[in-house]
């Protein structure tokens, strides 16, 4: 167990979410990403950009995260550079996120892929996954694992406090985890 540990807490992950237009990685469009670095469990950097927009964004998906195309157009930045200094600052590390195995990441590989930029080859976790594993709930979104640990999770539906509410996830299925093995 405790080699195990001592090898997670040298570990570079990258916890990440997204913001989007709709559910479509084909169609819809990033509006926003937020990245913590973590160095096993500490801190070791932080990511966030806004997306200005190419297409209207919904008034039914602007009430889920707030973010309207006029707000994003003055604050954010175009899509290609987000992306390129996205992939910079995860670098090697190990990605980390809530159902990005089926949502997040796909928008990532799917955008890198239009946008002619390099595709990831990072190995990911997904804590919707290693949540469904390790603890018993009658729903996995991230508010209701929050809730199991006892996290506050007001912001739902905005990347960096999705972010930073997963990594304190991530840290305790981890330690579970690695628990577990050694029982």
């Amino acid at each position: 167990m405790r080699e195990k540990y001592q090898k997670f807490l040298i570990t570079d992950f990258t916890v990440f979410d997204l913001e989007t237009s709709g559910l479509n990685p084909e169609n819809d469009e990033i509006l926003e990403i937020a990245a913590l670095k973590l160095k096993g469990k500490d801190i070791a950097g932080r990511f966030e950009a806004l997306v200005q927009p190419t297409k209207a964004i919904s008034l039914e998906v602007e009430k889920v995260h707030g973010l309207n195309e006029i707000f994003l157009l003055v604050n954010g930045r175009g899509l290609k550079d987000v992306l390129s200094d996205f992939i910079d600052f995860i670098g090697d590390s190990i990605i980390v996120g809530h159902n990005i195995k089926e949502f997040d990441w796909l928008f990532v590989l799917n955008q890198l892929k239009k946008l002619s930029l390099p595709a990831s080859s990072n190995k990911l976790i997904d804590t919707l996954e290693l949540s469904r594993k390790l603890i018993n709930l009658p729903k996995y979104s991230l508010s209701e694992v929050a809730k199991y640990f006892n996290f506050e999770h007001n912001s739902a539906h905005r990347a960096m406090p999705d972010v930073e509410v997963n990594a304190k996830i991530f840290i305790e299925l981890m330690e579970m985890l690695l628990n577990k093995k050694n029982c």
